[in-house]
């Protein structure tokens, strides 16, 4: 009798740690190579905060911020030196205007979250977070036209 595996546990830090660092990954190439090795060291030492769930969401927070800057396409203190051997809580590596600064240049990129519960006709559509496997589940059926999506992946080394 073959013994049945058991189904994988998938940890909500871990899958939003991951999540945001594929997508920084595909970003981090619109910025200039130099950038890129610096940010290199981050990602590697991101992924050495895995033992403790408060390790966790510290790397959490800084893949979070690190994505936001990418999504700017630029990279802003501390993230455009080496990382130090121990992290701190961001809010205390990040200066409070760059911080703010960062922010406010994401506000376009954030106008989606003032609408996450869209009526459409009759049928009212939520969106809500769920882990990646089901983004397309997930995703509103336009009435005209089309929507496309997009995901960049590689196998070469950031």
């Amino acid at each position: 009798m073959a013994e049945e595996e058991a189904p994988l546990q998938t940890n909500p830090l871990d899958e939003n740690f991951f999540y945001n660092s594929m997508l920084a990954k595909a970003l981090v190439q619109l910025i200039p190579p130099n950038e890129r090795v610096i940010l290199k060291a981050w990602f590697d030492k991101l992924l050495e905060l895995c033992k403790t769930p408060t390790e966790k969401e510290l790397r959490n927070e800084y893949m979070w911020f690190i994505l936001l800057m990418l999504q700017c396409q630029k990279v802003r203190e501390p993230f455009n030196s080496m990382p130090p051997r121990e992290l701190v809580p961001l809010r205390d590596a990040v200066p409070t205007k760059i911080y703010e600064e960062v922010l406010v240049a994401n506000d376009d990129n954030m106008a989606w979250l003032d609408n996450l519960d869209v009526t459409q006709g009759e049928k009212r559509v939520r969106f809500t977070n769920s882990p990646p496997s089901a983004f397309f589940n997930n995703q509103p059926v336009p009435h005209e036209g089309i929507i496309c999506y997009i995901s960049a992946f590689s196998d070469r080394e950031v």
